[in-house]
């Protein structure tokens, strides 16, 4: 194995195209030490072989087994409108996501993949996504209710190994997902529609949770409610039941006759949409299909100015715009590098942050020392609460 990973490395060396010292002083190593590495005499270190990775272009997986770059050969997808960009446009940012796992893995530092609750045996497809949703948050041991997209995202990353982000997808392309067997991947795009992040972040889940997203080609990218797939038309059922619980909706229901400010309220209470909550109230039959269609053109931000909450709409709205990292891979990022398996680089990747602000933070100097002896202050953006107490 020693010779194979040898030869990658000097390959590595020759597409690059600089002299043996040259390349040394890129990645940090004397000369000598690659020198004595490439002859067999030394071993390279993790981190080293991460570093050689980057220049490369290639994957530590690469160097140290000849392993291809994974390529993307399933993947689950919500899609806005008919036309809109199919899964292939966004096989680069879940390739990116797949390199940094890789990387990582490479090194030592692998993501944890807990049993998923098995899929429902029951026939309707409707029925099966709402089954597995009542079996996910028996997992999970809490209502999503009042949590918003980045708050789910963290606690299902840690209950089902999940790595979760929101951030840039193609136009048209509200979400994906791919379980690949080493890593659950769900990623939702940025948008201001924060309601909407969160009824996808839900949807992805319960591609994953159904096995939807596996090893082999799914092709539903259609708009949901129209021409819906067998798998759209239950993880919508899933992320319906997972957000707006049925039994609690309906207990909430009884509590006051149903109107248009009732159903602003309750769609506010579980943060879902006006649209959604008055779907779901049809579906329960507690209201009419007359009143779904009437109701069904009430906004989020309407729902917000109806309980007196709208800066609380505006941050939701901003953090969903802005994005989120996943903290599950970012924990793991920085585990490796305080470890001195990986670069900085490949954290600031993970978290979106500049690398140079980065090392700022984990190696403050003597200036930044005596300053941080003074009161902190808060962290000004979502990325930077990673690295604050």
């Amino acid at each position: 194995m020693t010779d194979s990973l040898n030869a990658r490395v000097r390959q590595v060396l020759e597409s690059v195209g600089d002299s043996q010292a040259e390349f040394a002083r890129r990645i940090g190593m004397s000369a000598d030490k690659l020198s004595k590495s490439l002859k067999g005499t030394r071993r390279f270190t993790s981190l080293e072989l991460a570093l050689i990775a980057e220049q490369g272009l290639t994957t530590v997986e690469w160097l140290l087994h000849g392993t291809e770059p994974r390529r993307v050969t399933a993947m689950a997808a919500r899609t806005r409108e008919r036309g809109a960009a199919a899964p292939d446009d966004s096989k680069a940012a879940a390739l990116g996501y797949a390199e940094w796992i890789d990387a990582l893995a490479g090194v030592g530092h692998r993501l944890y993949l807990p049993e998923l609750p098995s899929l429902p045996d029951e026939a309707g497809l409707i029925e099966q996504g709402s089954r597995l949703a009542e079996a996910a948050c028996t997992v999970v041991g809490q209502s999503p209710r009042g949590v918003p997209a980045r708050g789910l995202a963290e606690q299902w990353e840690k209950i089902f190994g999940l790595v979760a982000a929101a951030i840039d997808l193609p136009d048209g392309l509200d979400g994906l997902s791919w379980d690949t067997g080493d890593f659950r991947l769900v990623l939702v795009g940025r948008t201001d529609a924060w309601t909407r992040q969160r009824f996808t972040l839900a949807h992805e889940l319960g591609h994953i949770l159904a096995g939807d997203a596996t090893e082999h080609p799914l092709t539903e990218h259609v708009v949901p409610s129209v021409d819906q797939g067998r798998a759209e038309i239950r993880a919508n059922a899933f992320a319906a039941e997972l957000l707006m619980p049925r039994a609690e909706v309906l207990e909430s229901a009884a509590a006051g006759t149903m109107s248009r400010e009732a159903l602003l309220s309750l769609s506010w209470e579980y943060q879902v949409s006006p649209s959604a909550m008055a779907t779901r109230l049809r579906t329960l039959g507690v209201i009419s299909d007359g009143q779904r269609r009437l109701w069904s053109a009430a906004t989020t931000r309407e729902a917000a100015q109806y309980v007196g909450d709208p800066d609380r709409h505006m941050q939701y709205a901003q953090q969903s715009g802005d994005g989120w990292y996943s903290a599950s891979l970012a924990k793991l990022a920085i585990s490796a590098y305080a470890r001195g398996d990986i670069s900085i680089r490949l954290v600031a990747a993970v978290t979106g942050l500049d690398s140079n602000r980065l090392l700022d933070l984990f190696h403050p100097d003597s200036e930044a020392q005596n300053e941080a002896a003074q009161p902190a202050a808060p962290a000004s953006s979502p990325a930077e609460l990673a690295f604050f107490p």
